[in-house]
């Protein structure tokens, strides 16, 4: 009887033993996400809400304070962008990112890379390579775009 008792305990307590440790093992299976992964992810959903024009997602990813410095030289806030972007003003037909570097610094994190993209603005095509610098801060736990510096390739 004893021995039954024992035995029952044993696989109480070995089961148990597993469910505690299961999340944990999901976790490791699945990989975690970095911080700098995950400003790379609202990148790439950046570029798919340019393509679509879709102002909503994309005011989801730029804090109301946003600044940007255009390739012109020309500062354009938040709302510039999302007014040119809704009008038809500026429409873009692609966008690729090239050499994306990110780098954490707390609540602050810098993204870097090279963009190509192709459009119109004011009906005028355009298309060609900038290498641009982001800033993002994580407010509320959500990373959001502050700042956009831009500068033309040749």
């Amino acid at each position: 009887m004893l021995t039954r008792i024992a035995d029952s305990l044993c696989r109480t307590v070995s089961l148990a033993l597993l469910l505690v440790g299961a999340p944990a093992a999901g976790l490791a299976a699945q990989g975690t996400t970095t911080p700098e992964d995950s400003v790379r992810a609202l990148e790439s959903q950046r570029a798919q809400a340019l393509l679509q024009a879709d102002t909503v997602a994309l005011s989801r990813l730029v804090a109301d304070d946003f600044v940007e410095i255009s390739r012109l030289g020309t500062l354009r806030t938040k709302a510039d962008n999302m007014h040119e972007i809704a009008s038809g003003v500026l429409k873009l037909t692609s966008v690729r990112y090239d050499s994306l570097s990110v780098r954490i610094y707390g609540d602050v994190a810098v993204l870097q890379g090279i963009a190509d993209n192709t459009g119109t603005f004011r009906d005028f095509p355009f298309s060609g390579k900038i290498r641009y610098t982001r800033v993002f801060v994580r407010r509320d736990g959500r990373w959001r775009a502050v700042a956009m510096q831009q500068t033309s390739m040749q």
